[in-house]
């Protein structure tokens, strides 16, 4: 097989799980019923200022297609995964920027920190591309710090769904036509100089801020359930 039918080949392969993983997770968001509580804690800050909003890394599939169109900024790995990823995001109208912890790591900062300040919305999965679960990673911290951009937690909590209890964020996917509370939690400001000490006590905030709007997210839906 030569170069060209490799590439070739390679190029349709991506551009098929592209296009599947798109129309996959379109039509069932699709399916969805939502119940939205607090998106007046995301909405304040439109056309006034830059935010960041924060959820696990396990329930960023919901996310995709949620906030699509929004035009918010996300960061994605320079890995294969990412590349698929991306295009797949690029597609729901989200704008990327590449980069992670480990490749990449200050150029996105960077990026993200000019998209903050020119007052655009960003979204990251704090315990994330690696883990551990629930794990803090300091960069949204630093971000809202440099910038004054609120961090704001955001939960999806479904009635029914399947859970990739192999994977290290427990990788959530909800089947379909099932509920979905979406939570926004009271947002975050970092105003404090970020000393070693300090860090670990917004990191600590935080998690328990996302936490809170998972727990709070959970007792809406087992209201809607009628169980409550």
């Amino acid at each position: 097989m030569g170069r060209f039918t490799r590439q070739l080949k390679k190029k349709f392969t991506t551009q098929a799980i592209v296009s599947v993983g798109f129309w996959l997770v379109a039509l069932l968001g699709r399916t969805l019923r939502y119940r939205v509580i607090g998106r007046e804690q995301l909405e304040q800050f439109h056309g006034k200022q830059g935010f960041i909003l924060n959820s696990w890394h396990g329930q960023q599939m919901l996310g995709f297609c949620f906030f699509r169109g929004c035009g918010y900024y996300i960061l994605s790995s320079l890995s294969r995964d990412g590349d698929y990823s991306s295009s797949i995001m690029s597609r729901f109208g989200w704008r990327i920027i590449r980069g992670s912890t480990s490749k990449g790591a200050v150029r996105g900062l960077i990026e993200l920190l000019r998209v903050l300040r020119e007052g655009a919305g960003v979204a990251l999965t704090p315990d994330g591309p690696r883990g551990p679960l629930y794990h803090i990673e300091p960069g949204g911290i630093y971000l809202a710090q440099k910038t004054g951009a609120p961090l704001i937690p955001v939960a999806f909590v479904f009635d029914r769904k399947w859970v990739m209890k192999r994977s290290w964020d427990q990788f959530v996917i909800p089947k379909p036509f099932a509920r979905c509370v979406a939570y926004f939690g009271e947002p975050i400001f970092v105003t404090a100089k970020l000393t070693e000490e300090q860090l670990a006590l917004e990191q600590q905030r935080l998690r328990d801020a996302i936490h809170e709007a998972n727990r709070r997210g959970e007792e809406i839906l087992q209201q809607w359930l009628g169980r409550a």
